[in-house]
């Protein structure tokens, strides 16, 4: 079917019309370089909430950035040290949207043979790079110390763990048709989407720009190792036998915890699966929250989340909920533990006043205790939202207003 584009109306808060003009990439001064500078000064413009929930904010590192194979459009990294590279493409061949998925092939290769000191020198030598690379994310509130931000970054650089972006103007389906390529790309640690941005204009020059998620790869961390007559060859594990599918950021929370202990990504599993019933599902961005929808409430609540180090926060669970009943599902999560509720500007269950939890102290000795504390909580929520939706308003009349109490 034809993609057809409705031209947008905007409409002002002042109830007033504007119909904006579709910009075609590709003319006049709106060429690739135009596109690579307008998402390294906008990097908010790539949906990666969408592609990988956990990597956060991006953060530019410079744009033409020598590789080896090529010169990267743009780079960012994440205050995590999470690699992303983009490759903006004006689609105007079915040839070009052929290579631009070799291209990215190439480029992922390249920076998974640098080092970490070889992949800052590569973005130094780019278009508008630092000077070190953790300037970039010194600053930023979720940044790692140095030592760590390197770390990351090496690692993800030596196990080729990056998100690579092919971005253009007028992606077709049989582009999309080519990221499934990618999948049966062997041994691949990277996630690969298709982004297609239309750019529309308003008559003092406001642009208004619109990203769309055509397309995207899971991560496959497997292959098939062959030698036969001396010769090595790599094929992709069979569909059927593959684990389900995962992102980079989904990927790094079950690796890290499986680090804490083999047992407890099953373990955690299990406590997941136990929670289901009770309509609690796993929200997993940069760590693994627990969230649940109530019938009287517009947004989920959020019961406590579990960090990559295991540590459990329960404070989301004081932001929504009044204290009589927040509070008793705190006291009997630390009750199972020996622990306190700290208090301050935020509440949450704590072993010393101070620090958080680790999951393994819940799981596996304490699950049908905490599972019940969390359908507790939900029922007593539940029961409040719905007495306060029964309750009438008392109207109050004012200069001919009307305030609701």
């Amino acid at each position: 079917m034809t993609r057809i584009y409705a031209r947008p109306v905007l409409v002002s808060r002042t109830n007033t019309r504007c119909e904006l003009e579709r910009i075609h990439l590709g003319a006049g001064t709106h060429d690739e370089a135009w596109l690579q500078a307008l998402i390294h000064d906008h990097p908010a413009i790539l949906p990666i909430a969408d592609i990988e929930p956990g990597f956060g904010d991006l953060l530019p590192a410079a744009r033409e950035v020598p590789c080896g194979h090529g010169f990267i459009d743009n780079l960012y990294l994440t205050p995590a040290g999470d690699i992303v590279l983009v490759e903006a493409k004006l689609w105007r061949n079915s040839q070009m949207r052929r290579e631009v998925v070799a291209q990215v092939l190439d480029y992922v290769a390249a920076l998974g043979r640098m080092s970490y000191e070889g992949f800052e020198a590569a973005i130094r030598r780019g278009n508008g790079a630092p000077e070190r690379l953790f300037d970039l994310v010194r600053d930023h509130p979720e940044a790692l110390s140095e030592a760590a931000f390197i770390d990351a970054v090496a690692n993800n650089l030596r196990r080729g763990r990056m998100l690579a972006i092919a971005l253009g103007d007028g992606i077709r389906a049989e582009t999309e048709a080519l990221a499934q390529l990618l999948q049966s790309h062997a041994g691949a640690h990277f996630t690969f989407a298709l982004i297609e941005l239309s750019v529309w204009r308003n008559a003092t020059g406001d642009l208004l720009v619109v990203p769309s998620t055509l397309a995207r790869t899971v991560m496959i961390e497997l292959g098939i190792v062959r030698v036969e007559h001396g010769a090595v060859s790599v094929h992709p594990v069979p569909q059927e036998e593959q684990l389900g599918p995962q992102s980079l950021s989904s990927s790094d929370f079950w690796e890290a915890i499986g680090r804490r202990g083999p047992r407890l990504p099953g373990v955690l599993h299990d406590f997941l699966a136990a929670l289901e019933p009770l309509g609690v599902y796993p929200d997993l961005k940069a760590s693994l929250n627990l969230k649940a929808d109530l019938p009287d409430r517009q947004k989920p609540i959020n019961l406590g989340y579990i960090t990559k180090n295991g540590q459990l926060w329960t404070n989301p669970a004081a932001w929504e909920a009044p204290e009589d009943i927040w509070r008793p599902y705190m006291e009997k999560l630390a009750g199972l533990i020996g622990g306190t509720i700290a208090t301050g500007s935020t509440n949450y269950v704590s072993i010393d006043g101070r620090s958080a939890p680790r999951i393994e102290q819940f799981l596996p000795a304490h699950r049908d205790a905490f599972v019940q504390a969390i359908g507790d909580m939900l029922r007593a929520l539940a029961e409040r939202d719905a007495t306060e939706a029964r309750r009438p308003s008392r109207f109050i009349w004012r200069e001919g207003d009307v305030i609701v109490k």
